[in-house]
């Protein structure tokens, strides 16, 4: 169902010579572009003046109107979800989440996530708008753990998306925090920005310490389970700046 390609993260982001080649899963074009149709009804042009003013953009008022935005197109595109029918995407789970409903299907393959997308939108500095986007840039960098989108469902406070992802066993260990430095950093191209982001110019990742359970390893690959990704740009310029570098 997902079928990503490694890559050398040396080729693509042009590292020097004497850094050690990391190895790096991304995203493929086709892929990438799959994944941008299944949300293109949602999309919609925002404003360089929009994107200026914060409040306008991630405020309480803007997150509702962007909440309702997407429910009403989602009943009209045959995309919304009734919280009634949560129930058939498997046992709920009781994971630590502050902005998901976890379910896990039967056969303990896939992981169902009912995402409120404003629930860590102050850590993300999130921009109401681009809320409908996370999942793309995390599958760009994080294929391993890629989102399918579902659809958009409602509760009572507001808007929910709908992702699926690939089961990852708890019997995986926990990396060193130093092969996940080495990941973000030489394979990524990110800096440490603070304590706890590694950054360049379009995001800003965290979530991600080998303290806790939201990079995991099979012993050769990196899982970014979950991590938080913030915009320091709008999303579709992170988005066309990522896509620059699939193959």
């Amino acid at each position: 169902m997902w079928h990503h390609g490694r890559k050398i993260i040396n080729a693509l982001f042009k590292k020097r010579t004497t850094s050690p080649a990391v190895r790096v899963e991304f995203e493929s074009k086709i892929q990438a572009d799959s994944d941008r149709s299944d949300i293109r009804v949602f999309e919609a042009p925002l404003s360089a003046e929009q994107y200026g003013d914060y409040e306008q953009g991630t405020g309480t008022a803007a997150q509702e109107k962007e909440s309702r935005r997407l429910i009403d197109i989602a009943k009209s595109e045959g995309l919304f979800i009734p919280k009634r029918d949560w129930q058939k995407f498997g046992d709920r789970k009781r994971l630590p989440s502050g902005e998901s409903i976890v379910y896990l299907n039967e056969q303990e393959t896939v992981i169902t996530k009912i995402r409120n997308p404003f629930a860590k939108a102050i850590i993300k500095s999130l921009h109401a708008q681009d809320a409908i986007y996370e999942h793309l840039i995390h599958n760009i960098l994080f294929p391993s753990t890629h989102y399918s989108f579902i659809g958009i469902s409602e509760d009572i406070d507001g808007v929910r998306i709908i992702v699926q992802q690939k089961y990852i066993t708890d019997q995986y260990q926990t990396p060193t925090q130093r092969k996940i430095d080495n990941y973000l950093s030489s394979g990524l191209d990110l800096h440490v920005e603070d304590r706890y982001y590694y950054a360049n110019d379009y995001i800003a990742v965290t979530d991600v310490s080998a303290d806790g359970d939201n990079v995991l390893t099979d012993g050769e690959s990196l899982y970014f389970i979950d991590p938080i990704i913030k915009f320091k740009k709008p999303a579709v310029e992170v988005l066309d700046h990522y896509y620059k570098l699939l193959k």
